[in-house]
């Protein structure tokens, strides 16, 4: 399963924070600990890996204590970076020159200092299959980020990583991903943040 980080600042003021390191809010915490709850209805996790990007390690952290687990890190599991891009609003992004083709139409166009959709599905793929084969028969949860993600489910989909878009997720909300099947068993689950 799937999992994006819970609530930053930065989701608030809807700025591409990439792989700057930024804190759960205090509605982020409370997201990720309901969720570690609440996977008590859908699937014990076994195994939980994560981004060593502390808004996503927080967040397998509460699924972990809920669980008695030990989160494992993997680099691999980051962020997609805009280098020197990061900081900059969502809808400036497009005005940037080649923004529309890093977020539309150009995977392999990366910011200056930044990755390209295919370095990060590289790095996704590579990490993700490992992580099956080491695992083949326990429920694995990944805590990763929303485009990170989003291109990981449309490369499994489509083999087309531009389509990462139709693929991104509400903080703290769960998808199931079977990749050798190619197939979504769910998508952006999120009744745990129904009071």
């Amino acid at each position: 399963m799937m999992v994006r980080h819970g609530q930053t600042s930065a989701n608030i003021d809807k700025v591409w924070h990439g792989k700057t390191d930024t804190a759960l809010t205090d509605l982020g915490r409370e997201q990720a600990r309901r969720l570690g709850s609440w996977f008590h209805n859908i699937a014990e996790p076994q195994v939980i890996y994560a981004s060593p990007l502390q808004r996503a390690h927080n967040t397998a952290q509460a699924i972990a204590d809920v669980h008695k687990l030990e989160v494992q890190l993997d680099e691999r599991l980051v962020e997609f970076s805009l280098g020197d891009w990061e900081g900059i609003k969502f809808d400036d992004l497009p005005s940037q020159p080649g923004g529309s083709q890093l977020l539309y139409t150009d995977s392999s166009f990366a910011a200056p200092n930044g990755d390209s959709q295919l370095m990060v599905r590289k790095r996704m793929v590579e990490a993700i299959e490992e992580i099956i084969e080491r695992h083949p028969d326990e429920n694995v949860v990944l805590v990763s980020h929303g485009t990170a993600l989003g291109i990981a489910i449309a490369h499994y989909l489509h083999n087309d990583t531009t389509r990462w878009l139709e693929y991104i997720k509400h903080n703290t909300a769960v998808s199931e991903l079977c990749p050798l099947k190619k197939e979504l068993i769910f998508f952006n689950r999120t009744e745990h943040l129904i009071p």
